[in-house]
């Protein structure tokens, strides 16, 4: 335990050094040096290198949020280790975004203003993904029913449209729907009708 005290201590004392003597103005090598150390020195460093940044990474993925401006490289990297690495990235390009949620579709969840293309990925794979975006479009929420009409239940003040697609889907999804149209309450009626 106290080897472990001492070695906290001999990182926390270096990364101190580094802020002191002006990280930014490191050489690659003493960028690596530094990082190979503790991936926590990254922290410091106003512009680390792409090596920096992935050296880091491949120590702990968590390092991407000590960096100011990941390279692309870096954060594929990370969230190669850990689809929740997304969270720690300010303003992911939708490539990134879209990268992160085919992994796992909740990760959508961390996710700002998450792309378009981003959140039809992720109703690709989960209609629940529905659920991780605010006021989704016409398109998101179509795509979201068609995937499973059990998506409504997800959907706050669906449009008409929506409604017809999800009961056509499965009648039953009709409880899920504060306020339904007419013409949904009809198809469903139709469709538990028919059930009998």
């Amino acid at each position: 335990m106290r080897k472990n005290i001492f070695n906290g201590f001999v990182v926390g004392m270096m990364v101190l050094g580094l802020a002191e003597s002006g990280a930014a103005s490191l050489s690659k090598k003493e960028q690596l040096s530094a990082v190979a150390k503790s991936y926590y020195a990254i922290k410091d460093m106003e512009n680390p290198s792409n090596e920096a940044q992935l050296a880091a990474i491949n120590q702990n993925y968590r390092a991407i949020r000590f960096i100011k401006n990941p390279t692309k490289e870096a954060q594929l990297r990370a969230l190669k280790e850990d689809e929740r690495a997304i969270q720690f990235i300010n303003n992911p390009h939708k490539d990134i975004q879209v990268a992160a949620v085919n992994k796992s579709y909740y990760v959508l969840q961390y996710i700002k203003d998450p792309a378009k293309e981003a959140q039809l990925a992720a109703i690709k794979q989960s209609y629940h993904a529905i659920q991780y975006i605010k006021n989704p479009d016409m398109e998101i929420q179509l795509a979201a029913v068609n995937k499973d009409g059990r998506a409504i239940e997800f959907i706050e003040n669906p449009d008409k449209n929506v409604q017809i697609a999800a009961v056509k889907k499965s009648y039953f999804v009709i409880s899920y729907i504060k306020n339904p149209d007419k013409e949904a309450v009809k198809l469903a009626y139709i469709g538990i009708k028919g059930d009998n």
